[in-house]
């Protein structure tokens, strides 16, 4: 079964109910919380049913229904607990193609009934196409917690003002930044804390500043994906998707990250490796500016942190000499990602006190440059090295560090796509690493951990290599 969620006008054209017992007051009432009556089709009502008539609430009308009277309703709801009736009415209503449902009996239906958070103007549905109602329900629990009280109010508030904005801002990218600041700013707030007189002067006052400069230019928003696994998102990070025009995105997204964004941003990959790119630094930031200055909110996706070995200092830099509005929302970066999966302290009190972040590759992708980095002063055996984008120059790296006083018995875990499916993680010693290059066979981004905390005992599968000699390497695979 495939099902397309609608929302379907129940004010134009009513919506009928067969049926006068429990299961058929249910769904009335449910359908009242949008309806301002429904037709009711019972020679028998419960009486319930008999008092909402009262109220004028449910127009009750006599069985057997015909085709007139299904005709031209906005939906039918056959809730007789009779199959033979049941069938009847939802024949009738799929051959005049009007909405039918019969509870319990999803063969005889062509809509569902939604598990439904009631927040006036905002409605959220949730389905399972009839496979898990009780999991509907569940969802629905959590949502009512998550969803502000007033949030239905703050929609009426933006349906009042959408004429005045719509004269105010040029449609297309200006205008949706427009409702995306208020929504996220004071004005939304104030609503939300039911100070609706502060909100409508805040949202007026965002107005005026949008008429006196009509042709504000776009912004930039630099976003940490993390690691690879889309759950590891900030929340902050998934609402910068949803609000982008444009998303540059690198090569390190896992599956999964891109499905956050907005299904009309233009997405636009400037993937960078090691020796290989499809777009310059300095293309990637007249991209960057080119977008910006057509009104556009332009999201710099970036593996990990945007801060940390991604480039984005560069990037912040020609921000603020073009006087581009930018902001920057963080990411889980690569060690911490690391640390996670394998359980394994990056610090700890008996094995190192001090982490170091190194890059294993000198800017414009040159090659291994470490002399910036103190390795004697941390050869005590009290420090961590988390080396990013080290893995062609691993062996170069294990060996300055032993030649800095390293001991070559020094434990290393590599792992290559942290925190994704197909994750790996290859543990040895430097004196290993230093003896030949490309030993540890891996692909993909990787990072190394190299310290005393990589012998501490990790979660899951490590492959371990022994040892290499000239003409063969031993690797044995355990399971810490």
């Amino acid at each position: 079964m495939a099902s397309f969620p609608i929302f379907i006008d129940v004010d134009a054209s009513k919506p009928l109910v067969v049926g006068g017992g429990d299961l058929a007051l249910s769904k009335i009432r449910l359908l009242l919380k949008r309806a301002k009556s429904v037709d009711v089709a019972t020679n028998a009502p419960i009486a319930a049913l008999r008092e909402l008539a009262c109220h004028g609430a449910v127009t009750l009308i006599a069985t057997p229904i015909t085709e007139i009277d299904i005709r031209g309703c906005s939906l039918v709801i056959s809730a007789t607990n009779d199959v033979v009736e049941d069938e009847r009415v939802s024949l009738i209503a799929r051959a005049f193609g009007v909405p039918v449902n019969v509870p319990d009996r999803p063969h005889l239906c062509s809509f569902s009934l939604a598990a439904i958070v009631d927040r006036g103007s905002v409605t959220v549905a949730i389905g399972t196409e009839g496979a898990a109602p009780i999991l509907a329900t569940r969802l629905r629990a959590e949502l009512e917690q998550t969803l502000h009280p007033r949030i239905g109010r703050l929609a009426e508030v933006a349906r009042e003002f959408r004429s005045k904005v719509a004269a105010a801002v040029p449609a297309g990218a200006q205008r949706r930044a427009f409702w995306e600041r208020m929504f996220s700013g004071a004005a939304a707030n104030a609503i939300l804390a039911d100070n609706e007189a502060l909100g409508r002067q805040l949202l007026n006052a965002q107005i005026a500043e949008q008429r006196s400069t009509p042709q504000a230019a776009g912004r930039l928003i630099l976003v940490g994906a993390g690691p690879g696994d889309p759950d590891l998102l900030t929340l902050k990070a998934v609402r910068a998707l949803k609000s982008a025009d444009v998303i540059l995105h690198d090569g390190l997204m896992g599956e999964g990250v891109l499905d956050h964004a907005r299904r009309e941003a233009q997405c636009v990959s400037v993937a960078k490796s090691k020796g290989r790119h499809s777009l310059s630094q300095a293309e990637i930031n007249a991209l960057i500016v080119a977008f910006v200055r057509q009104g556009k909110t332009v999201v710099r996706l970036k593996g990990g942190d945007p801060l940390i070995f991604g480039r984005g200092g560069e990037e912040l830099d020609i921000a603020r000499a073009t006087g581009i509005s930018v902001e920057v929302i963080p990411g889980i970066t690569a060690a911490t990602a690391v640390a996670a999966s394998l359980q394994m302290p990056l610090t700890h009190r008996d094995v190192s006190r001090s982490v170091t972040f190194v890059s294993g590759h000198a800017a414009g992708d040159g090659g291994a440059d470490f002399d910036q980095v103190d390795f004697a002063a941390l050869a005590s055996g009290s420090a961590t090295l988390a080396v990013y984008m080290g893995l062609s120059t691993a062996h170069i790296l294990a060996s300055k560090l032993i030649g800095s006083g390293w001991l070559p018995t020094t434990p290393v875990i590599a792992v290559s796509r942290a925190t994704q499916v197909n994750e790996r993680r290859v543990a040895l010693t430097l004196e290993i690493l230093a003896a030949k290059s490309g030993a540890l066979k891996l692909d993909g981004p990787a990072l190394l951990m190299v310290g005393e905390v990589a012998s501490l005992e990790v979660a899951g599968q490590v492959e371990r290599i022994a040892h290499i000699e000239p003409s063969k390497k031993h690797s044995e695979l355990e399971h810490a």
